[in-house]
């Protein structure tokens, strides 16, 4: 896994949506859900599908993560007052940057360095400037995490890989979700990434994992996660039972079987 480096965010940022009526305490903007940035500093940013993207994951409690368009970030949304909130210390990923996805990134950074206030607008979010300034403007890619407690809090084994059922004295991935995170195991690496849930369907985001060689006694690790890997790419759709978790595509015949609690 590549490791973290702390990034300071500058002081506050305000979350004022409505004007209140004289006396009354301003409303507290709720952000839940991932955005994709559409425009930095006044300049519309590619939306075209191979070119870098910066987005934001809003999550309960405040937090916040996302991906600079090269690096992933996690930290938090710090409120100061009635009016004013920001982004407090960030974790970076450290990966090299060159090319679009370096210039995106150091834009990116910039934003959220010079962030002040917050609003929302429809599917809009838009980061200002302590003036009032659009610093960026984000859209929409999915309202809400996925809820329920049947997902959530549980550790997933994995029993079944494309019609296959694993030994259960291997190594076998595992996962877990979070708000709208996945991360786990795959039996051999630890990976993470943004699990995005809209219109019904399920996909895993920014998927990052560390890079060791592992060998066991029983099966073959290395096949088994980059089958893993390859399926869990694919995943459109999450279907529970009480014990169970299926992950299927709606383009691929690969199918991963998990119960809770191996």
């Amino acid at each position: 896994m590549c490791g973290l480096a702390a990034f300071a965010a500058s002081p506050a940022l305000s979350h004022g949506v409505h004007a209140p009526s004289k006396g009354a305490p301003k409303p507290v903007l709720v952000l839940e859900g991932e955005f994709v940035a559409t425009e930095l500093n006044g300049r519309p940013l590619s939306r075209s599908g191979d070119a870098p993207k910066a987005t934001l994951v809003f999550m309960p409690q405040d937090g916040v993560s996302g991906s600079t368009g090269c690096n992933r970030l996690n930290g938090r949304l710090v409120r100061s007052g009635a009016d004013t909130t920001r982004f407090g210390p960030l974790a970076l990923t450290k990966m090299a940057c060159t090319g679009p996805a370096g210039a995106l990134e150091r834009q990116m950074l910039v934003v959220l360095r010079a962030t002040n206030q917050i609003s929302k607008f429809g599917s809009e979010v838009r980061l200002l400037s302590a003036n009032g300034r659009v610093l960026a403007r984000l859209q929409a890619i999915s309202a809400r995490a996925e809820t329920g407690t049947s997902l959530y809090g549980k550790s997933w084994t994995l029993v079944r890989l494309n019609g296959q059922a694993l030994d259960p004295q291997s190594l076998r991935p595992q996962v877990t979700f979070e708000s709208n995170r996945i991360s786990g195991s795959t039996g051999c690496n630890q990976f993470s990434g943004i699990h995005q849930r809209a219109a019904g369907k399920s996909r895993f985001l920014n998927m990052m994992q560390t890079e060791r060689a592992c060998l066991a006694a029983i099966g073959d690790p290395m096949a088994t996660e980059a089958a893993f890997m390859e399926a869990l790419s694919q995943v459109d759709e999450i279907s529970l039972t009480t014990n169970q978790m299926i992950l299927k595509s709606s383009k691929s015949p690969d199918v991963l079987i998990f119960e809770a609690g191996n």
